[in-house]
């Protein structure tokens, strides 16, 4: 508790209008359309399983209707004695088939005719002196394999449904069949099958699919009719998973179907198949949630305008704290080109005299510490310099090329006056910068050492801007690059290492570049360059340092290196 008060009174005066706004006006807002929200949703849910009972309802008595539309139809063949007769006589010619073809074909094709939806009839006669015409009449021991078989011994006459089937030309079916007895139940002299179109179903359900997914199974739970005719025949726990709608005769129940929240309905019929009914949650509560999407804009835009009255009004009283926070960054961004005008002898005004003052007073430590940091870094480098007698360096230089010349020892004599040009162009005499040709030079003399100790393991290719060589630069600055490329670059295969030595003019500045294709580095061996670690040795960050100290943080050297590939070294420096 404590931490919070603390937390409010040292929070700005916006920041406390804006608390204030927000438990005032914004919560009760946003609790109002959870509330609205919620007690939709609720609504909607409850609606929406009602609607569902009610359709689930209405399409299980319109299926029933339907399939007893059939079950007449049967009916009236079961009934038929003239059929019976035919279907019983014994035949012994083959003439006495065609009465009895005509008979049955003139029967089935109008029952056909009259009733579009029947895809086929099919008589299995118990009759082995009647044979198969191929169209209405087909062998007893085909139905053998039928599923629905054995059933249809215990049926007494009853009709009995079988799951649907694919008859060819991408048309299911699902098959009424009853046994023909004529009420003498212990002797049936024929079955009967009607093919029902499964689209006779469908169309009893077809508009309501645009908003739900709706399942006709039989008691077995295997998917009779559905939008989608890949599922026909498969098992609904398939599609949907298990649940109480694998059991229960009525009911409702939530599960998620393909990761998607969805309300389940299902109602039975007396035949014993069950209409499914799935609805998904979120299409359930769309409008909900565009009602609710509403309420939150109208909220948003109250919010806005509240928002902005407050801040209007706050503006007044934290404007002089704005103007002197802002000139505070500026301080830490080390800007001290300004000069805070304070309005009034107030508790502010007096911020901001004591403000100017302080910011006067770091202006000049800064730029003291400053200088004796560059003195600093001028001192070590004349030090370091001043380690090195130079007059004794070229007198032993000198002598011990002479005494290689009186030795016939060329290739010494080479080496010791490319040290001698090296160091004597390198000190130039204590002074810090040099001309570029100069530079070039000393970089020249490096190499000619560097490729007798190394014979053919590299080749150094120039290309230079001869118009650059009068500018000035810091000395030592393109060797230290070079060294790096001959004594970490070089691979031990055939090829020799290519070095490329560029000078050239870019947007106002002079540029350096070192490439190699050698061996290059690793994210953490470069790091390690950049950073001067110990064991990647100072002299390439002393570089760095010395340049942006010379001539400011936009200058200096970046360094690319893929291992495999090679290093590429950029120095830029300023023209002057």
């Amino acid at each position: 508790m404590r931490c919070i008060r603390d937390y409010l009174i040292n929070l700005p005066i916006r920041g406390k209008l804006t608390i204030f706004f927000l438990f005032s006006s914004v919560i009760p807002l946003l609790l109002i359309s959870v509330y609205s929200y919620q007690t939709n949703r609720e609504q909607l849910i409850a609606q929406t399983y009602e609607s569902m009972y009610t359709m689930n309802s209405q399409l299980n008595s319109n299926i029933e209707n339907r399939l007893e539309s059939f079950k007449q139809i049967s009916s009236l063949i079961y009934m038929d004695t003239k059929l019976r007769e035919y279907l019983t006589r014994t035949y012994t010619r083959n003439i006495e088939f065609v009465e009895a073809y005509e008979y049955i074909n003139n029967l089935l094709y109008g029952i056909m005719a009259a009733n579009t939806d029947i895809f086929a009839i099919t008589l299995y006669p118990y009759n082995d002196t009647l044979p198969s015409d191929g169209l209405f009449i087909q062998p007893f021991y085909t139905l053998a394999s039928e599923s629905w078989f054995h059933e249809l011994q215990q049926s007494y006459g009853n009709a009995v449904y079988s799951i649907v089937t694919d008859k060819g030309s991408r048309t299911s079916v699902f098959t009424l069949a009853r046994l023909l007895n004529n009420h003498q139940l212990q002797y049936p002299y024929s079955i009967l099958t009607i093919d029902v179109k499964e689209a006779v179903l469908y169309s009893l359900f077809e508009k309501e699919t645009a908003t739900k997914d709706i399942y006709i199974v039989n008691e077995d739970g295997l998917v009779l009719s559905a939008a989608d005719k890949s599922l026909i025949a498969r098992q609904l726990s398939e599609i949907i998973g298990d649940g109480p709608w694998q059991s229960g005769a009525v009911g409702s129940a939530t599960a998620a179907i393909q990761g998607q929240k969805s309300l389940i309905v299902y109602n039975s019929m007396t035949l014993g198949w069950k209409t499914v009914s799935v609805v998904p949650v979120d299409y359930v509560l769309k409008e909900a949630r565009q009602a609710s999407n509403r309420v939150l804009f109208i909220s948003g835009i109250s919010f806005l305008i509240a928002f902005a009255l407050i801040a209007f009004t706050a503006r007044y009283f934290s404007k002089r704290f704005s103007t002197l926070y802002r000139f505070i960054r500026k301080v830490e961004n080390e800007d001290f080109n300004f000069e805070l005008k304070g309005k009034g002898r107030d508790e502010i005004g007096q911020l901001a005299e004591a403000f100017n003052t302080m910011k006067q007073r770091l202006k000049e430590l800064i730029n003291e510490v400053y200088k004796k940091e560059i003195l600093k870094k001028e001192s070590e480098l004349y030090a370091l310099q001043s380690q090195i007698n130079p007059h004794f360096l070229y007198n032993t230089l000198s002598i011990i090329s002479s005494l290689a010349i009186r030795n016939n020892d060329e290739e010494v004599s080479h080496i010791v006056d490319h040290l001698s040009n090296f160091y004597k162009t390198s000190l130039n005499k204590g002074k810090r910068n040099i001309l570029i040709q100069k530079e070039l030079e000393i970089t020249e003399h490096y190499l000619a050492i560097q490729q007798m100790r190394f014979r053919s393991l590299f080749k150094v290719h120039w290309q230079t801007d001869t118009a650059l060589y009068p500018y000035q630069t810091l000395k030592l600055m393109l060797q230290p690059f070079v060294e790096n490329a001959i004594n970490h670059a070089i691979w031990h295969g055939e090829a020799p290492l290519n070095i490329i030595i560029r000078l050239y003019l870019q947007e106002g500045c002079i540029l350096f570049e070192v490439v190699d294709d050698g061996a290059g580095m690793t994210a953490e061996q470069l790091r390690n360059v950049r950073e001067g670690n110990k064991e990647a040795g100072y002299g390439i960050r002393n570089v760095h340092e010395r340049i942006q100290l010379a001539y400011g943080p936009e200058y200096g050297v970046t360094i690319t290196s893929r291992l495999g590939i090679g290093t590429q070294v950029h120095i830029r420096l300023p023209m002057g």
